[in-house]
């Protein structure tokens, strides 16, 4: 197996940058995904790992060596495209046993190897069935043991599950997880789906237009992400820019609106949200807040611009009016099975809500009034 670092990698295609200096370091049995959107950097990074293109400057070391310039054939890498990349005029066996062939393995290890990484993959007694044949997901993990049965040090797989179902998809997603756990192969996954690298990996590097914007655990990252394109990228985030201020000892988040969401509170009071009604100009701008007289002006100027991040699972729909509570409208309504997800506009501010299906206010429809619970202490301040 191998260690993978990469130390201030770069790649210009003419004069367009598209990976910026990215340094990281994947450890001997890790499974590492490389997480972004369309265009941000991810697949080249892949295809300089594997030798397939080499960088503008930097370097790639497996373990101690560098291979920055090491042709593809010489770095025993396997390699699972997103499109399969197999031979359609070529059996199952054939498929699996290219690149021992072109390595000159002996013909009985070559037919012992085949089989045993056929098995690992779940196509065992598929080796005469010709490619075009298979299935989406059996062709898919044909190419898996492609890639496996040479043994190589690393595992590359570039977005491996984009062409299947939703449910195929997971299937696969699973037996990919359990095949490098069961190998010990340091594995590197290019997906630009969120819940696919949450769900499989040890950790993720979360890219932007060839920058590394944050490098973490997978629960690291959900809980707290760095800034605020992981926070919209990793899911459906409630985001609202806004500033903090103090009131009555209290650290309180304020938009525009006029909702504030109490991100503290004095001991033994709980976190609060409220929202002044528009109309009324000359209201404080949170009413809920106890007045105090000897609160200095300071307490209550606004600091620059920062903004709110809330996971929707948070957020809770309520009958109550209560502190920490603030009244709006269901604008839209989504059934997900499992769960319902909500648009509420609370007074110009659109707030994401997921709640259990089986909840009691789940049945609520668009034009129905609600009230939604905001728990300051689950919420995420991000500076930029």
């Amino acid at each position: 197996m191998a260690q993978v670092t990469l130390n201030r990698l770069t790649k210009h295609f003419d004069d367009t940058p598209v990976v910026k200096g990215i340094s990281l370091t994947v450890a001997d049995g890790e499974f590492f995904s490389l997480l972004g959107p369309s265009g941000c950097g991810k697949t080249t990074i892949l295809r300089m790992i594997a030798g397939f293109i080499f960088p503008t400057s930097g370097t790639v070391l497996f373990d101690d060596q560098d291979v920055t310039h090491v042709p593809a054939n010489r770095r025993n890498t396997g390699m699972v495209f997103q499109n399969y990349a197999l031979f359609p005029h070529m059996t199952v066996f054939e498929n699996v046993a290219f690149g021992l062939r072109t390595r000159k393995v002996a013909a009985a290890e070559t037919a012992d190897r085949v089989a045993r990484a056929l098995d690992l993959v779940g196509l065992a007694g598929l080796e005469q069935r010709p490619v075009p044949q298979l299935s989406g997901g059996q062709q898919q993990r044909v190419a898996l043991a492609r890639a496996v049965v040479i043994e190589p040090d690393l595992l590359l797989l570039d977005e491996p599950l984009s062409n299947l179902d939703a449910k195929l998809r997971e299937e696969t997603r699973d037996q990919i997880r359990e095949l490098q756990t069961k190998l010990g192969i340091t594995a590197i996954y290019v997906t630009h789906d969120q819940e696919e690298a949450l769900a499989v990996s040890d950790r993720i590097a979360v890219m932007e237009e060839g920058e590394c914007r944050q490098l973490d655990r997978p629960d690291a990252i959900y809980r707290r992400p760095a800034n605020r394109f992981v926070a919209s990228f990793m899911g459906n985030m409630n985001l609202w820019e806004g500033v903090l201020t103090t009131d009555g000892g209290r650290t309180v988040f304020r938009h525009a609106s006029g909702l504030a969401v109490a991100l503290s509170a004095p001991a033994g009071t709980a976190s609060s949200v409220s929202l002044p009604a528009p109309a009324d100009k000359s209201a404080p701008a949170d009413e809920s807040a106890p007045a105090d007289e000897s609160a200095s002006a300071e307490d209550s100027a606004p600091a620059g611009t920062v903004y709110l991040a809330l996971h929707p699972q948070a957020a809770r729909l309520t009958d109550e009016d209560t502190e920490g509570t603030v009244a709006g409208v269901v604008s839209t309504r989504r059934f997900k099975g499992a769960t319902v997800e909500f648009t509420i506009d609370a007074g110009g501010v659109s707030i994401q809500v997921v709640e259990n299906a089986e909840g009691p206010l789940a049945g609520r429809q668009p034009g129905d009034a609600v009230r939604v619970r905001i728990p300051g202490d689950q919420a995420i301040i991000l500076e930029d």
